[in-house]
């Protein structure tokens, strides 16, 4: 694996260079290193001569982020990367385009806008490769380049903490890196999806859209009505046992009922492939544990699609909890849910979906331990059933988790709530966050909907802080295929997945089996294994 030699004084870069060695690019010694990667804000001085003969020697050496704007004019590495600096902008909300020689290093680059300045180029030699370009101007300039004849190239944007520490950039700089050491990535992967019509729309969606997955067969088990949409993007296969072992497919999501998650993820590893699976991924964590040593043994990915973490106005939620908008976290509160008739589905059994809190709480529980990061002392789960006796599921549940911090999170879930609207609170010692969402109802079911409160707009997560100020957080774009791009980098291109997701995925299953156990205990205090 080639290696990176990562030289910089910036903040934040030590998250650039711990997903470079996650990826398999370093960082290493300046000696041994294949490439190295500049990102320094001073004068080079002496070191200009030693980069530019490292040039030379066939080692690619590439300024990122303010470094070329800290050389001087007459620099032997500005005339050397052939990319002569003009006027530098002031920081906006960059859009960034594939350049003529850069597909490869735009590819499945997504909502990417960082708000930065870069440097508009006076001048550019022509045998300079334009991989990156920015619209400015009515014209399209280079922000990210390579020059093969020098071994040269250059990276105008990168300039703040925020930007270099973004997974997204970390992301561009290692495809720059592999672009600039000649490395491609391997072939698409072949994409069978298996499960419920219900629960697989959004995998369709995004296996559609993501460059480096193609979706070749699917088995519903027969639940979609052929002819559907379906139909144009994959192959239909009526045994799920034929589709896990075709030959011809490297990677299995399974959406199946939550009751058969394990049966199908196995016989998927066991068939050599890679597994992600829809939330939950199992019920228990010896069940996961089982799991996760076999894709071990069989060095393969099992991954569990992070359905409550796509969410925009979450993000935003959890930006604000981490700049200390709100001071320290002291109660997370939500509910989901309101007066509704359970359409009687499959996720409305206990023995298929796990039960209530599973079936609509994963992701839930999923956003309350991203939001509080410290460890899950114990948890206490009830739930009620008195009202929909058509249905095996709980009418009315609750967990609470208490973390090591003293923070407290309560999630609770209805069917009977009349007059309540789904939403979360987030009170902390400067303020509180508040969101508030209008009902999302399963198929068939009829509610009763709650009045919306007039102060709060809906989706939008408001700040109030202690003094009485209001503040609206502004939220990105939704982007549901975030997971499947990233999936994509890690299976094409070696790229690591998101830091801690493993984790995450086993603390996530372990709060679900200690609310069961809680929960049939009536209530009591569980600890998660």
């Amino acid at each position: 694996m080639p290696r990176i030699h990562l030289v910089s004084n910036l903040p934040g870069v030590n998250a650039l260079g711990d997903h470079l060695r996650a990826a398999g690019l370093g960082p290493t010694s300046a000696r041994s290193a294949d490439a190295l990667l500049v990102l320094i804000d001073r004068p080079l001085d002496h070191v200009e001569q030693d980069l530019l003969d490292r040039a030379r020697q066939s080692v690619p050496v590439l300024l990122a982020g303010p470094t070329v704007r800290s050389l001087s004019p007459d620099s032997p590495l500005i005339e050397a990367s052939g990319l002569t600096p003009g006027r530098v902008t002031p920081a906006y909300e960059l859009r960034l385009l594939a350049g003529p020689d850069g597909a490869g290093l735009a590819a499945r680059l997504g909502s990417f806008a960082p708000r930065d300045s870069w440097i508009i180029p006076d001048k550019v030699a022509e045998d300079v490769e334009r991989l990156l370009m920015v619209r400015h101007e009515m014209g399209e300039h280079p922000i990210c380049t390579w020059r093969p004849a020098t071994g040269l190239g250059v990276f105008t944007l990168g300039n703040g903490q925020d930007i270099v520490a973004d997974p997204r950039y970390q992301r561009l700089v290692g495809r720059w890196l592999r672009h600039a050491l000649g490395a491609s990535d391997a072939p698409p992967v072949k994409v069978g999806l298996v499960g419920a019509p219900d629960v697989f729309g959004v995998h369709i969606a995004a296996l559609g859209a993501v460059e480096g997955l193609d979706l070749a067969a699917l088995c519903d088990g027969g639940m979609a009505a052929p002819g559907t949409d379906v139909d144009r993007l994959a192959r239909r296969v009526d045994d799920p046992d034929d589709l896990v072992n075709d030959p011809e497919l490297g990677l299995i999501v399974v959406a199946t009922p939550t009751h058969t998650h394990v049966e199908w993820a196995r016989r998927a590893l066991e068939a050599g492939k890679q597994v992600v699976v829809h939330p939950p991924i199992c019920l228990s964590t010896p069940e996961l544990d089982e799991l996760t040593q076999l894709a071990a043994s069989r060095s393969r990915l099992l991954a569990a699609y992070p359905e409550g973490l796509v969410d925009p106005a979450h993000q935003a939620m959890r930006a604000a909890v981490r700049r200390g908008d709100i001071g320290g976290l002291m109660w997370v509160e939500v509910f989901a849910g309101g007066l509704r008739r359970p359409a009687g589905t499959w996720h409305d059994d206990e023995r298929i979906s796990g039960g209530l809190l599973s079936d609509r709480g994963t992701a839930l529980l999923e956003q309350v331990l991203d939001l509080v990061d410290d460890q899950v002392e114990w948890v206490s789960a009830a739930g009620h059933k008195r009202v929909w006796h058509h249905v095996s599921n709980a009418d009315h549940a609750r967990v609470l988790l208490r973390f090591a911090g003293g923070c407290e999170a309560q999630v609770t879930i209805s069917d009977v709530a009349a007059g309540l609207r789904s939403g979360s609170q987030l009170v902390g010692t400067e303020g509180t966050l508040l969101r508030s969402d209008r009902p999302r109802l399963p198929a068939g079911a009829s509610s009763v909907p709650a009045d919306d409160p007039p102060f709060l707009p809906d989706g939008q997560p408001l700040l109030v802080a202690h003094d009485g100020r209001r503040t609206t957080l502004p939220t990105d774009p939704a982007d549901p295929a975030r997971f499947h791009r990233e999936l994509a980098d890690h299976l094409v291109s070696g790229w690591p997945l998101a830091n801690r997701r493993a984790e995450r995925t086993r603390l996530l299953v372990s709060v679900l089996d200690a609310a069961r156990r809680s929960a049939a205990a009536g209530g009591a205090q569980v600890a998660p294994a």
